[in-house]
């Protein structure tokens, strides 16, 4: 299992770009088709009076010019359009102080591909380790993970759930070529972001609901726990990122993502389903 020093918002940056993800598939497949444009048959005149003015056909409206491509910049160079690109995604002010670092499109394109692979993103999200001690809880000589630990959580879940779907659509919508530029600089030439971004989303949702105390065992030497439960300690690292957040906040943040996939035009058959574990107690 993780050793003591872990980080408490590891997955916040993920996550926020899982549903910026989301956004452009929702644009495209499900906004409403565009009316066709019909013309009114012209009405009969009587052949001894002429039309009057008022009632002359008007010429046929055109249809407004498509609004101007957005310019990109250099992928390199892309940080503060970032910045200004998703202001106003959420009310939540936690949101922009971690993007507040260098390379955003590409630090956030490797965190969705070690999510999609079930690997820690913590290589590339340093910045969010606050170095905070792994809290337990002793009960009957027993030690479990400290259920008061997964309010530490609740910070990340509330940035989360409070994205504007809307305005997250049209940020991604944006940026989408930068996040695949940044794609195939990690060496995929030929695959597409997004379905690295469904199977990252669908890598969080099968991510069990723990509703019951998770008993932990000490490991060698110094402060070092491994899960009692074999179901747990085989778990991926994602899942235990999710699983140390608490049943309530890993909810919310399923609920969420669920909502942000079927968006996308994921069908529901293809989503995992909510599992609720219960780990064993000795």
């Amino acid at each position: 299992m993780e050793s003591q020093r872990k980080t408490i918002l590891i997955t916040v940056a993920v996550l926020v770009i899982l549903v910026i993800g989301a956004g452009l598939l929702y644009w495209y497949y499900m906004r409403p088709p565009r009316p066709a444009s019909t013309v009114e048959p012209p009405k009969a005149q009587e052949p001894s009076q002429p039309p009057s003015p008022a009632e002359t056909k008007p010429a046929e409206e055109k249809e407004p010019p498509p609004e101007p491509a957005v310019k990109l910049p250099d992928l390199g160079q892309s940080d503060d359009f970032v910045k200004q690109t998703i202001k106003g995604l959420s009310p939540h002010g936690k949101i922009g102080d971690w993007m507040k670092i260098k390379n955003i499109i590409r630090v956030i394109t490797a965190s969705v591909d070690n999510i999609a692979s079930g690997k820690s993103p913590r290589a590339h999200l340093g910045f969010l380790f606050y170095g905070q001690v792994f809290p337990v809880s002793e009960k009957g000589g027993k030690i479990y993970l400290g259920s008061k630990s997964y309010e530490r959580y609740d910070l990340l879940a509330d940035a989360f759930v409070s994205l504007n779907t809307g305005r997250t659509i049209q940020a991604y919508e944006k940026l989408k070529p930068l996040f695949q530029e940044a794609y195939r600089e990690l060496g995929y030439p030929q695959k597409d972001f997004h379905s690295t971004l469904v199977q990252a989303i669908k890598r969080i949702l099968d991510t069990p609901i723990v509703e019951r105390e998770v008993l932990l065992k000490e490991e060698g030497k110094g402060v070092n726990y491994l899960y009692v439960d074999d179901g747990l300690e085989d778990m991926n690292e994602v899942q235990k990122h999710l699983l140390r957040m608490g049943p309530k906040n890993t909810r919310r943040i399923h609920q969420k993502l669920r909502e942000m996939a079927l968006a996308l035009g994921v069908p529901e058959s293809q989503l995992p389903q909510t599992q609720i574990y219960i780990p064993r107690t000795k």
